[in-house]
């Protein structure tokens, strides 16, 4: 027979089994930390993301570490103000807590904050504008125009322009912001130097007619931007010239440029922590959404390589980050 002392202890057992369970499975007891989930819209101003690979990796690591529910959004038409505006304003409808835009325009942009039709916390990507009327803006990015320079060092240092005849340079590509200010870093290197620079306007024909015909004088093919270096890269290997000509170079961290540039392709290349960008931009959208004092992060980490450098472990973990 059961005495009452024993009843007692059974009945104690019981009703720690039941707290136990109440811990484990339901939050009456012990209340978890409610996390709100913010969402962001990032907004590119290209119709693709093949230059947002490593960007993006960042991007969703920040985003499953911090809670935020991100929305990559490229345009339809490259390139295009009216289409980027139309995309900031629906995302804004559709209640995202942040923007992250690379802007077409970013005086654009700026401006539609200041005429209050931005009223979420903004980052601008690679953009050197300040903040528009009372809204909050934050900037994240690299210093294109210091990068320019150490590519036309690297240029120089690469002995490209040695001996008594005259050497050329041929610039080719986008005219957008950041391309500018990475030609305006590099002309600051290649003039003082006597470089003669050749700012090529011209068609893929025109310039494919010109290589063919130079193929015996030393020049060197600066492309400003990484689409132009790409379709240049793949023009040389149809071409058969890319180990006549005396260099091409270049900025960009897509895995194809990597390969271009792992072959001879291209001779020197000018890599960003695209990352670290990703991450860091949802890191401060998520702290601005909760109303935080995010730091200055200023200029993030961008480096010129050469084929070599392709295996030092430094670069490895800028160019082929693990997700």
């Amino acid at each position: 027979m059961i005495t009452k002392k024993e009843k007692a202890l059974w009945i104690l057992y019981g009703v720690v089994l039941f707290l136990l369970f109440l811990l484990s499975s339901t939050n009456l007891i012990i209340k978890e930390k409610e996390r709100r989930i913010y969402g962001i819209s990032v907004i590119i101003e290209d119709t693709s993301d093949d230059n947002y690979v490593n960007f993006r990796k960042g991007m969703d690591r920040a985003a499953m570490e911090l809670y935020g529910d991100v929305s990559f959004i490229t345009l339809y038409d490259k390139g295009s103000v009216k289409q980027q505006e139309e995309l900031i304003l629906r995302e804004q409808q559709d209640g995202c807590k942040a923007l992250i835009v690379a802007p077409v325009d970013a005086k654009r942009v700026l401006e539609m904050q200041e005429d209050k039709r931005i009223n979420v916390p903004l980052i601008l990507l690679n953009s050197e504008i300040g903040s528009g009327g009372d809204g909050i803006t934050e900037r994240i990015g690299f210093d294109y125009y210091q990068m320019g320079q150490d590519l036309g060092k690297q240029i120089l240092e690469d002995s490209v322009f040695e001996g008594k005849i005259r050497r050329k340079a041929f610039l080719f590509g986008e005219t957008d912001p950041v391309s500018i200010q990475f030609r305006d870093g590099i002309l600051d290197q290649l003039k003082p130097e006597g470089v003669e620079i050749v700012l090529w306007e011209g068609s893929e024909a025109s310039l494919k007619e010109a290589l063919e015909g130079k193929q015996g004088e030393q020049m060197v093919l600066i492309a400003l931007d990484p689409v132009s270096l790409t379709e240049m890269a793949q023009l040389l290997l149809d071409m058969g010239t890319e180990n006549k000509s005396p260099g091409l170079y270049g900025r960009g961290t897509a895995v194809r440029l990597l390969n271009y540039l792992d072959k001879g392709v291209i001779q020197g290349l000018c890599i960003t922590d695209d990352f670290s960008a990703g991450y860091l931009s949802v890191k401060m959208a998520v702290e601005l959404a909760e109303n935080q004092i995010v730091e200055d992060l200023g200029y993030l980490e961008s480096r010129c390589i050469r084929r070599e450098d392709l295996r030092d472990v430094e670069f490895e973990k800028m160019l082929y980050p693990i997700e």
